[in-house]
């Protein structure tokens, strides 16, 4: 199943970025295949503390799977409407989603490895599930800040991915909200300068941009990042919980 519009995958293959396509459908597709209709909770009140992480654990995945799907399929529609402002927010979305699997990835090395106690790791992705900011939910406790997802995920990928100092989330991350906050990058997509005229000329009709473009490449190496990620959360959960008959998914 394809997540970009049919105009969308024609301007790619028309500008020489075939993989780019190739990339951003093939990792729609490998969430396509993760996804399962429901995670069999059963009564919270009879559950164990570790079959409670593991099935927070399972339903975690399932949460970042369907936000990243939907903000693929969000991007292309973006993209087909020459909507810089709202591509970037969905990619740095996904990339948010990549950032707090990465995170809870990382936490779960740590338990494994004994750097934190069980306790700790149980709060962390309860909190990943349930934890909220809005003074509304006065008793949801604050999830782990983007900021720090993104270092801890960067130290996972560096450490375990790409064998050397990178930190590759922060960079795009950076980049991306360039575009997303009123700053230069999100100014500059409202005007042009015409030299000849000495005047700042307000956009009107939309183009296709090497940003636009760009954001595509992000998305891209999002997806990447992502699907890396699934299978890297998948075997530590399977080691850890190896011991309980409690099925993951």
């Amino acid at each position: 199943m394809a997540s970009l519009p049919p105009s969308v995958a024609q301007a790619l293959k028309d500008t020489g970025r075939e993989a780019i396509e190739t990339s951003i459908e093939t990792g729609y597709n490998v969430l396509l295949e993760k996804r399962v209709d429901f995670v069999e909770y059963g009564d919270p009140d009879k559950l164990t503390d570790k079959e409670r992480a593991k099935l927070n654990c399972a339903l975690l995945t399932q949460v970042v799977i369907h936000r990243a799907e939907r903000l693929v399929v969000a991007s292309g529609q973006m993209f087909e409407t020459k909507n810089l402002y709202g591509l970037a927010l969905a990619v740095r979305g996904h990339l948010e989603a990549v950032a707090v699997l990465g995170y809870m990835t990382r936490r779960l090395d740590s338990l494994q490895k004994g750097n934190i106690d069980f306790a700790r790791f149980e709060e962390d992705i309860a909190n990943g599930l349930m934890g909220a900011m809005d003074d509304f939910f006065k008793e949801a406790k604050a999830p782990v800040n983007i900021l720090t997802a993104i270092e801890h995920a960067d130290k996972l990928f560096d450490a375990d991915l790409f064998n050397e100092k990178k930190q590759i989330l922060h960079e795009l991350y950076s980049w991306l909200c360039e575009f997303a906050h009123p700053n230069f990058c999100s100014n500059k997509t409202a005007f042009d300068l015409d030299k000849a005229t000495g005047r700042m000329v307000l956009r009107k009709g939309d183009e296709i941009t090497d940003d636009h473009y760009q954001m595509l490449v992000t998305l891209s190496m999002s997806g990447d990042f992502l699907q890396w990620l699934i299978t890297q959360f998948e075997e530590h959960i399977l080691k850890f919980f190896a011991s309980d008959p409690t099925p993951a998914a």
